[in-house]
């Protein structure tokens, strides 16, 4: 599809902005954030920097970047790639962070410290994962569907057998949006849902 296309390195301010745009449950965090970087440095940024493949950016008709789809076929060595490499820096960055506008803000630089955790599901035939936001202009278009398949055929020929990710449990349209394209729910948690989805 046109409107979509590989994240390019010029890209990456509007992957760090979108990310912003939809912190916070999928609508605009930019009110419950002091730093307008954390978000996009965990949640989108370093997916293109260990595995650029795999990220997609959706257009506007102006050709601007509003939404994107990154992730990565392997969790387990992108966790090991975050704490070895990606992280240290921004954890000295924000260790002495103490003044957060929201929880929401204080969670994601929690998450910066602490780093990823060992997750059960890479081990159970879901090794892949992902994040996607579209911005609201883009939204009911088409385009989350254009870019999930698009990710999912990249994983697929890299043989990868699953995918799963987490859901806010404010997002509520999310859940019958990846109900939609074939996932199920593996797991409720405080904050939310993992989804999953296999392949033949």
């Amino acid at each position: 599809m046109q409107n979509i296309r590989t994240v390019l390195a010029q890209d990456i301010p509007y992957l760090y902005s979108i990310a912003l745009k939809t912190a916070f449950a999928g609508l605009d965090g930019t009110p419950y954030f002091n730093d307008t970087w954390c978000v996009g440095h965990y949640y989108a940024a370093p997916y293109f920097f260990f595995e650029p493949e795999l990220c997609y950016v959706a257009l506007d008709e102006n050709g601007t970047p509003s939404g994107y789809i990154v992730g990565t076929s392997d969790t387990a060595s992108l966790s090991s790639w975050l704490l070895e490499t990606w992280l240290p820096p921004l954890q000295k960055h924000y260790k002495h962070h103490q003044a957060f506008k929201s929880e929401a803000e204080e969670t994601v630089i929690r998450t910066l410290l602490k780093g990823p955790g060992q997750e059960m599901w890479p081990n159970l035939g879901y090794p892949a994962h992902l994040h996607i936001n579209i911005l609201p202009h883009l939204q009911g278009k088409g385009l989350g569907r254009s870019l999930m398949e698009t990710f999912i055929q990249a994983v697929q020929e890299k043989g990868v057998p699953g995918i799963h990710l987490g859901v806010d449990g404010r997002n509520t349209r999310a859940y019958g949006f990846y109900e939609r394209m074939g996932f199920t729910i593996l797991e409720q948690q405080s904050w939310g849902s993992v989804f999953g989805i296999q392949f033949p």
